[in-house]
């Protein structure tokens, strides 16, 4: 990979400083999130005002339309204040770019017709589906979509749905844009980490949707994008590797508010049971941060080269290529390892007060655990990809 770097502009240098003022009204609204497991509606309202939410919607519409580089820059700071909320943050953003990208220019312009329009998503297909041909679009009959990360924030939804073919096989993965009261929110997200991300699941019964609503998946894959802004470098990110970095974002952050948190404490700390009085000045304290802050560091760097890759081939005006953007997923997985193993170390310097359920150590690795447990952002997975392209056999998913 041998990435261009990319010169930020003022207005995502003042995002990101906006971000990082956010942090600590984050970690402030982080209980009441965590109750309520979603954003909660006030701070939703912040981060709309902010300009969190509309980072990849195009300026055309009132957006930031920042690139993948500076989108991850704001992502991470807000990591550092809520692992949770920065997942829906990104996911959010995540669906606002696909509707610009790969959508007719009607459409976009029908979504973003509201101000701060959002877009949800899960690109899946749905459980037990069952979806009809009609005149003019789809009937989807009924369907059950888990882990609609973001579904609270968003007006719009977009979802996997499998296509009949002419034989009535249902062979062709899809996403269906539909309004988000087309769906029925389950409010079922009871989870350890990430909650408030409000990754609830979502059903639909009965909904028709038209065919300018619907594009194949595979085509975006490829890079076949039917938007309205080609013309624009962000709008002309490869598909995939988008999808899958943008995970990363706010695990990177947690890893950072890891590694402060633990170095905030060890001043005051000892290490029982032990003669050390100051945890600072013992060898096992440096060897583990030393090693902690390094994974901690790598994963910020290389998710950091995955982004301005990605940017510097849309900025060229080509497609990635297979073997670009398989390495972009083999360093996804790599990313999150390396953060997993710096995080867990820190949390085995923490001692027994790690284990109270309000210790924010506690809580930030809780986050980064569930948030490696995304498919499209466990490692081993994206490690097989990889071994499986460099033996010359077929990808074992899409890249």
């Amino acid at each position: 990979m041998n990435a261009i770097p990319q010169t930020p502009k003022p207005q995502a240098l003042e995002l990101a400083a906006r971000a990082k003022a956010f942090v600590p009204r984050l970690r402030d609204g982080q209980a009441e999130s965590d109750r309520l497991a979603r954003v909660s509606p006030a701070l939703a309202e912040e981060l709309e005002e902010a300009g969190f939410l509309s980072m990849t919607t195009p300026r055309a519409y009132g957006g930031h339309q920042v690139s993948l580089s500076e989108w991850m820059e704001v992502n991470c700071e807000l990591g550092r204040g809520d692992g949770g909320v920065a997942w829906a943050v990104a996911l959010v953003n995540t669906g606002n770019w696909t509707v610009a990208a790969a959508f007719p220019k009607a459409v976009s312009d029908e979504v973003f017709s509201r101000p701060n329009a959002r877009v949800a998503g899960v690109f899946s297909p749905g459980k037990g589906s069952s979806v009809r041909l009609v005149d003019g679009g789809i009937i989807i009959e009924k369907g059950f979509w888990p882990f609609n990360s973001g579904v609270h924030l968003a007006h719009w939804n977009l979802l996997g749905v499998l296509l009949p073919d002419e034989k009535g096989d249902f062979v062709r993965p899809s996403l269906a844009l539909m309004p988000i009261e087309d769906c029925k929110i389950l409010n079922d997200w009871n989870t350890i980490g990430l909650r408030g991300s409000g990754s609830s699941s979502v059903t639909v019964e009965d909904v028709f949707v038209p065919w300018e609503r619907i594009v194949d998946t595979f085509a975006c894959i490829g890079g076949d994008y039917k938007g309205g802004f080609q013309d624009q470098a962000l709008y002309r990110c490869a598909f995939n590797p988008l999808d899958a970095i943008i995970l990363k974002f706010a695990t990177v952050g947690l890893g950072q508010a890891m590694l402060e948190e633990v170095l905030s404490q060890i001043p005051s700390r000892k290490i029982l049971l032990t003669h050390h009085d100051k945890q600072a000045e013992a060898a096992v304290t440096h060897l583990q941060l030393g090693e902690a802050s390094g994974r901690i560091e790598a994963a910020q760097l290389m998710v950091a080269k995955c982004c301005a890759e990605v940017d510097a081939w849309a900025e060229k005006g080509e497609f990635m290529p297979f073997a670009e953007r398989a390495k972009t997923r083999l360093y996804t997985g790599i990313a999150g390892q390396l953060l997993w193993e710096g995080v867990d170390l820190l949390a085995s310097a923490g001692g027994g007060s790690f284990a109270r359920a309000d210790n924010r150590l506690s809580r930030i690795w809780q986050d980064l655990r569930v948030a490696n447990m995304h498919a499209m952002a466990n490692s081993a997975s994206n490690y097989e990809l990889y071994g499986r392209i460099l033996c010359g056999l077929e990808p074992s998913m899409a890249v």
